[in-house]
């Protein structure tokens, strides 16, 4: 039934599939080069201009209400985008200067550039009437990953009729084939006091500033010159380590380097020595009330840089390469703040680019004998094959070769194959294939998936079909669960009635069906939800019932005294949840997820509290408080968290995260402090501070480090 409402859904939308014209602009070329102060220079009077942008939101397709104008220049360094909008004084919202902080609740410009116009990838660039800088890439018309870190500058300029912005990117900044060659390129601005959001071209409500395959052109780029992108990063830093369990205190120092190359406009490669990740931030606490295993993202600067070459798989199922792997020895996995080891990093090398329609990644690392594991050698490699129409083939191998004896462990290999394939804008077909090879393991060592997706103005759908073996092993990845083959089909009909200020409803249902390799029931769920937005951006998101049906083959360990033992459970749960205006100083979110849980009850509550008075401190607290009651025992879970963030400028940046846990009596206290001395130096004071028996070693960390980067 709800195959057959999307295909009907698709057929009343088909009229909208097809993208108009794509409008372009011509690139003005300057004989020097200018900076991003250089607002009135002469040379931008001969700079082309676009101005006509239409409402996405809240009146589709309508002229935007204010004007706003879009230059580009090519200089001989860089290239530089420049903004004049029209915005009064009084309607200006501006509370970030954090860098990669979400802007979407702020006036906001942003732009992507297609350099290989393959109509699947950019660069995404955006700022504030701060001019707080975020800058990611979009990977397959994704969300932009904001991992990606360049050196690039912004600045902008307040005036009485609104406010003007100059992005100047320098050419190292960007991977693309070598100039004379037309760029796809789009830009979006934001009007929060509007609520309006306004594109260049691709303004259908269903579709992100990421959509590639719907950008315009940016013509007449230059030939450019050789790319020599050569910069040496030395860094060093010094550590205060105190811990307990014995009690003792370390004096550290430590040096290293990041060395980038750029074999060409389109490849670079990048090493890495000693390499050292203090200043990362501290991972969000999660507990485990199921069987699946818990995703914990990289954030570690030298493997998040161009990451995206290397996706392959779905975090909700299997990631067959996750470079958390890498590095990192986990201590216990099942508390909610994870505590893992470092295991030295000697060496790392990786290379991206793109040659002719192929896309490629090769990342190579050296991890130290330490802490019981041997010297350790890891590889993966990955080709992405461009097919045209956002569309690919691609190929993934991993290898990690360890230097013991022991045949069983001495080495591990996944080989995967994937693809995706754009039927139209709205349809999106994705598969892969992937097997894993281990020593002490065989049987049934394969996972694959295949995915048919529909993304439209009024309606969403998705058909999923997948299995993972129970032996598939890739130990350089992550697996949520083992020996499962899965069917999950859901739909989603968003109407926009013209009422109440709502900018949407939906009404979606979804359902999953687990089965165990021998067939038996591993876990079947449906659900359907209500959820209504409105133009501020406040939300409520209901569950009308959420159904479980659960086979536990094995026993469910929640806490060290409450454990759910093999059988069958049924049981029916409920959401109801809201947000006000995320745009306000003061904003609040709450969820009330209530019902039933394995044979007794779990009733869960967050709450959540945001409060910015202005663009130099922000605040938030988030209270996830569980009841537990079971036949086996009870237990209530309570993961609080807080965040302070204050920023007296754009290049003064600092955070205290603090998080704690009253089941594994768990507190961890983070305190990052960045000063950006100028676009390419920065240094970091972090204080680290674990509390609680649920470590294996509580203790203090006290870090100072410095970082240059050199053009050479």
């Amino acid at each position: 039934m709800a195959v057959a409402l999307l295909l009907l859904s698709a057929a009343l939308l088909e009229a909208q599939s097809s993208p108009s014209e794509r409008p372009s602009l011509a690139v003005a070329v300057a004989s020097r080069d200018l900076s991003a102060d250089d607002f009135n220079d002469p040379v931008w009077q001969t700079a082309p201009v676009a101005r006509d942008l239409f409402q996405q939101e809240p009146e589709e397709g309508r002229p935007a209400t204010l004007s706003t104008e879009c230059r580009v220049l090519a200089t001989p360094r860089a290239l530089l985008f420049r903004f004049v909008m029209q915005e009064p004084v009084a309607e200006l919202v501006a509370h970030e200067l954090r860098r990669d902080a979400d802007l979407s609740n702020d006036d906001r410009i942003a732009i992507v550039l297609d350099t290989y116009h393959d109509r699947r990838n950019a660069y995404f660039f955006a700022t504030n009437p701060n001019g707080a800088r975020e800058d990611g890439l979009v990977t397959e018309e994704g969300d932009p990953s904001l991992d990606w870190d360049t050196v690039w500058d912004v600045r902008v300029r307040r005036t009485p009729q609104g406010w003007d912005v100059l992005f100047r990117i320098p050419y190292t900044a960007l991977n693309f084939p070598g100039g004379g060659e037309v760029w796809g390129f789009n830009f979006s601005r934001i009007l929060r006091r509007r609520n309006e959001t306004v594109r260049w071209t691709g303004w259908k409500r269903p579709f992100a500033l990421s959509k590639i395959s719907l950008a315009g052109e940016l013509i007449g780029i230059p030939a450019m010159p050789t790319r020599r992108l050569r910069s040496f990063v030395p860094f060093a830093a010094g550590a205060v380590d105190r811990r307990q369990d014995p009690t003792d205190t370390d004096l550290r120092g430590k040096a290293g380097f990041d060395f980038r190359y750029g074999l060409s406009s389109s490849t670079e490669g990048d090493l890495t020595a000693n390499t050292d990740f203090a200043e990362t931030e501290a991972d969000t606490q999660q507990f485990n009330f199921g069987r699946t295993s818990l995703l914990f993202p990289e954030k570690r600067l030298f493997f998040l840089q161009r990451s995206q070459i290397f996706a392959f798989g779905s975090s909700s199922t299997t990631l067959p390469f996750f470079s958390r792997q890498i590095g990192l020895k986990s201590v216990d996995e099942t508390l909610p703040i994870p505590e893992s080891v470092i295991v030295p990093i000697d060496a790392g090398l990786k290379m991206t680019g793109r040659l002719g329609r192929t896309d490629f990644g090769a990342l190579a690392v050296q991890t130290r004998d330490a802490l019981g594991e041997p010297r350790t050698d890891f590889f993966v490699g990955r080709v992405k094959q461009d097919l045209g129409h956002a569309s690919y083939v691609g190929a993934l191998f991993t290898d990690i070769e360890r230097a013991t004896d022991d045949s069983l462990i001495k080495y591990s290999r996944t080989f995967g194959a994937d693809a995706g394939v754009s039927l139209t804008p709205e349809w999106r077909a994705t598969g892969f294939y992937a097997r894993s090879q281990n020593p002490r393991v065989t049987g049934e060592t394969a996972a694959w998936d295949l995915s048919l997706s529909y993304n439209g103005e009024y309606a969403n759908g998705r058909i999923e079909r997948g299995n993972i073996g129970s032996n598939f092993d890739p130990e350089m990845g992550f697996v949520s669960q083992n020996g499962i083959h899965s069917t999950f089909v859901d739909l989603e009909l968003t109407p926009r009635p013209h009422a109440l200020d709502l900018k949407n409803l939906s009404f979606e249902t979804f359902y999953s069906f687990k089965y165990n390799e021998d067939s038996s029931l591993n876990e079947r769920e449906y659900q359907y939800t209500f959820r209504a937005e409105w133009q501020s951006g406040a939300y409520s998101d209901d569950d009308i019932v959420d159904t479980f049906d659960e086979n536990l083959t094995e026993p469910l360990e929640l806490t060290d005294t409450v454990t759910i033992p093999v059988g069958l459970y049924h049981f029916v749960r409920h959401q109801i949840a809201f947000g006000t205006d995320p745009t306000r100083s003061l904003a609040f979110q709450a969820n009330f997820n209530f019902g039933g849980y394995y044979g007794g009850h779990r009733n869960r509550y967050v709450g959540r509290l945001f409060f910015k008075p202005n663009e130099h401190i922000a605040l938030s607290v988030i209270d996830d408080y569980n009841v537990v009651r079971l036949p086996q025992g009870n237990f209530n879970l309570s993961l609080v968290s807080a965040r302070v963030d204050w920023n007296p400028t754009v290049r003064v940046l600092s955070s205290v995260i603090v998080q704690s846990d009253n089941v594994d009596r768990l507190t961890g206290v983070q305190a990052i402090v960045r000063w950006l001395i100028n676009p390419a130096t920065d240094a970091f004071f972090v204080y680290d501070r674990q509390v609680g028996r649920g470590f294996e070693r509580p203790g203090t960390r006290v870090t100072v480090k410095f970082r240059k980067t050199l053009d050479l």
